[in-house]
C-alpha cells in the first residue's frame, strides 16, 4: 500500500489501521495458516486502488453558484476518475460535503457534468445526505432548444464484444440543481420557460446506442431532474443492478432503459410521467423488482412497453407497495412472461393495465386497497393471450365511488380469472365488443357489490324481444323482472363463453317471476326453473361443443 492510499484511509477514521490490527494481529497460539487466511480476507475486502478525490485538487463544499468554483469543483472529480481509470481502475471516493458541478462544454452531445469512460471504476461517497453532487439545474437555450446538462454519464463502447463494464456508483446523492417535478410532461421542454420534459437533463445516463455491462447502482439518492431520472438508450445494456437507491421529482419517466435489471429495495417518487419506462426489445434480459416502493405518478405507473416478443424474457415484480398512481402495472405492447406476485397497491386507480398486444402474464396474491379512490384491478384491452388473475384480495373504500373490478373488452384469449375476493366494488364488466373469447371467471367471491344493468345484472322490462336474452359478464347474474307479465321467460347467449364457464342465476320477485325453461335453444334445466326471489338459485354450465348452458348441481 503506497503512502497516499494509507493516508487516505487513515483520513477515513483509520479504517485501514483497524482492519490490519484485526486480520493481522495473532496470538501464540495462531499458526501461519490463520496469517494468509487474514491476508487473501484483507486483500478481498479492501480496493486494489482507492483515492480520495481531495488528491486531484480541492473542492469547494456549498452552495455557491459560483461558476469558477463549479468549474474546479467538476474539473477535480474527473480528473480523479480519469486517472483511476488510466491506471486500470479503483473507487474514486467523494467525502462528506455539497459540491456543485456542470458540463464543461453545453454544445457537444449529451453535455454532462461528469462523465466515466473507462472500466473498473467505483465512485462512492460517504453516505445519502453526507456526499452531495448538485448538476446544472438553470437551462440555456442552444438551437431553440432546452439545454441543462447531464448529471453522471457512464459512456459505453461501440464494440458489443467489448462493453464498459464493472462501474459502481453507490453512498451518494446526485441532485439536479432545481424543483425536477412541476407537473408538466409537455416534451421537448419549452425554450421560453424551461419547463416540461427536458432530455437534456437526466441524472444517471446509460449512454445511448452503446454497450455496457455489469453496471451497479447502490445506496443512491438521484433526485430533481426534469428528464429521466435513471435513463439508458438502445439495446447494449447487459447486467444492471440497482438497489438501496431513491428516485424522486421528475416531469420524465423515472427509470427508462432496457438490460438485463434487477431491482431491489428502491423508492419511486413523485413523476409527471411514470416510475419507470421499459422497452423490452432485446432477447435473454429479465426485469425483476423486489421489495421497491412506488408513490405518487400523475399518469402511469410501472410501464413495460413497445417490445417486440424477444426470446428469454421474463419480468418479475413481487414483495413491492405502490400508492397514488391512474395505473400499476402497464404492460403496453410487446410484453410477455410477467410474474406479479405479493405486490399492494393503495389507491392505484388501474392495477393491472393493458393495452396493445400482450401475453403470458400471471398476477397472483396481490392486495389491492382503495383508501381515498376508486380502484380496479384489472383492466384488460388491446389483444390479449394466456393471462391468470388468481388468489389476489381486492378491497375498495367506502369513501368513494364505485367501479367495476374488472374491465374488459376487445381481442381477448385465454384469460382466467379464478379464486379472487372482490369487495366494495362493481362486478366485471364488459366495456365494448369482444373479438375473440370472453375471460373465464371461476369461483371469485363478490362481497358488498354493485351489479350495474346489463353487467352483474338484467332487469328485464317488457319493451325487449322475447325470449329475453341475457349475456353474462362473469359468474354471477342477479335477474328482475319489471314488466308487467308475471312471469317471463330468458334465454342465454352463447356468444364468446368458454368451455366450462358456469354461472349463478339468482332474482326475480314473487309476483314477477323468472322462468328458466326446462329446453330451448340456448339453454337446458332439469324441469322449468323459477326465480320467485326466495332464495332459489339455478347453477348453470357452459358446454361449448353443444353451444348450450346446462343445469349443474
Amino acid at each position: 500500500m503506497d503512502r497516499r492510499t494509507f493516508l487516505i484511509y487513515a483520513s477515513l477514521g483509520s479504517v485501514v489501521s483497524t482492519l490490519n490490527t484485526l486480520l493481522t494481529k495473532t496470538s501464540s497460539g495462531v499458526g501461519q495458516e490463520s496469517k494468509n487466511k487474514n491476508k487473501i480476507l484483507l486483500s478481498q475486502t479492501l480496493p486494489n486502488r482507492f483515492v480520495n478525490v481531495y488528491a486531484f485538487g480541492k473542492l469547494v463544499s456549498g452552495k455557491t453558484n459560483q461558476a469558477y468554483i463549479i468549474a474546479a469543483n467538476t474539473k477535480t472529480i474527473q480528473k480523479a476518475i480519469d486517472t483511476v481509470g488510466q491506471q486500470g481502475g479503483g473507487t474514486i471516493y467523494i467525502p462528506r460535503g455539497y459540491y456543485q458541478v456542470a458540463p464543461p462544454n453545453l454544445t457537444v452531445n449529451s453535455p454532462s457534468s461528469i462523465v466515466i469512460n473507462y472500466d473498473n471504476i467505483t465512485l462512492a461517497g460517504a453516505g445519502i445526505g453526507k456526499t452531495i453532487i448538485e448538476s446544472r439545474g438553470y437551462w440555456s437555450v442552444i438551437n431553440e432548444e432546452v439545454v441543462r446538462g447531464h448529471g453522471i454519464m457512464i459512456q459505453g463502447t461501440n464494440n458489443f464484444s467489448q462493453p464498459r463494464k464493472n462501474v459502481t456508483i453507490k453512498n451518494l446523492e446526485l441532485h439536479g440543481g432545481i424543483n425536477g417535478f412541476t407537473g408538466d410532461r409537455e416534451w421537448p421542454a419549452n425554450p421560453k420557460t424551461g419547463d416540461g420534459w427536458d432530455v437534456s437533463h437526466k441524472g444517471i445516463v446509460l449512454d445511448f446506442d452503446k454497450y455496457l455491462d455489469n453496471i451497479t447502482i447502490d445506496s443512491v439518492y438521484v433526485h430533481d431532474f426534469r428528464g429521466e431520472v435513471i435513463y439508458g438508450g438502445g439495446s447494449g445494456i447487459g447486467k444492471l443492478t440497482i438497489s438501496n437507491t431513491k428516485l424522486a421529482n421528475s416531469n420524465a419517466s423515472m427509470l427508462s432503459l432496457d438490460a438485463n435489471l434487477t431491482v431491489t429495495k428502491c423508492q419511486f417518487s413523485q413523476t409527471a410521467n411514470a416510475w419507470v419506462e421499459n422497452a423490452p426489445i432485446s432477447p435473454n434480459k429479465s426485469y425483476y423488482f423486489d421489495e421497491c416502493i412506488f408513490k405518487d405518478s400523475i399518469a402511469s405507473g410501472l410501464v413495460i412497453a413497445q417490445g417486440n416478443f424477444s426470446s428469454g424474457r421474463k419480468v418479475t415484480i413481487t414483495n413491492c407497495n405502490f400508492y397514488n398512481s391512474p395505473t400499476g402495472i402497464c404492460p403496453f405492447g410487446g410484453a410477455s412472461d410477467f410474474q406479479i406476485t405479493n405486490n399492494k397497491f393503495f389507491d392505484v386507480s388501474n392495477v393491472l393495465f393493458t393495452s396493445g398486444v400482450n401475453r403470458d402474464i400471471e398476477f397472483y396474491q396481490n392486495e389491492i386497497y382503495g383508501k381515498r379512490e376508486p380502484v380496479t384491478t384489472a383492466s384488460l384491452f388491446g389483444e390479449l393471450s394466456n393471462i391468470v388473475i388468481k388468489n389476489n384480495y381486492h378491497q375498495g373504500s367506502n369513501n368513494a365511488p364505485l367501479v367495476g373490478c374488472i374491465f374488459y373488452y376487445a381481442d381477448l384469449k385465454n384469460i382466467v380469472i379464478e379464486n379472487n375476493i372482490f369487495k366494495n366494488c362493481r362486478t366485471p364488466e364488459q366495456l365494448a365488443d369482444l373479438t375473440n373469447e370472453r375471460p373465464l371467471f371461476i369461483n371469485n367471491e363478490y362481497i358488498n357489490v354493485q351489479r350495474r344493468d346489463r353487467q352483474g345484472s338484467y332487469l328485464l322490462w317488457w319493451r325487449q324481444e322475447i325470449p329475453y336474452m341475457v349475456t353474462p359478464k362473469c359468474e354471477e347474474l342477479v335477474l328482475e323482472n319489471i314488466t308487467s307479465s308475471t312471469i317471463i321467460t330468458i334465454d342465454m347467449s352463447i356468444s364468446r363463453y368458454l368451455d366450462g364457464q358456469e354461472v349463478l342465476v339468482t332474482g326475480g320477485s314473487f309476483k314477477s317471476q323468472v322462468k328458466l325453461p326446462q329446453n330451448s335453444a340456448t339453454i337446458q334445466c332439469q324441469s322449468d326453473r323459477f326465480l320467485r326471489g326466495q332464495g332459489e338459485e339455478v347453477r348453470l354450465k357452459f358446454n361449448k361443443s353443444k353451444q348450450k348452458w346446462y343445469e349443474v348441481f
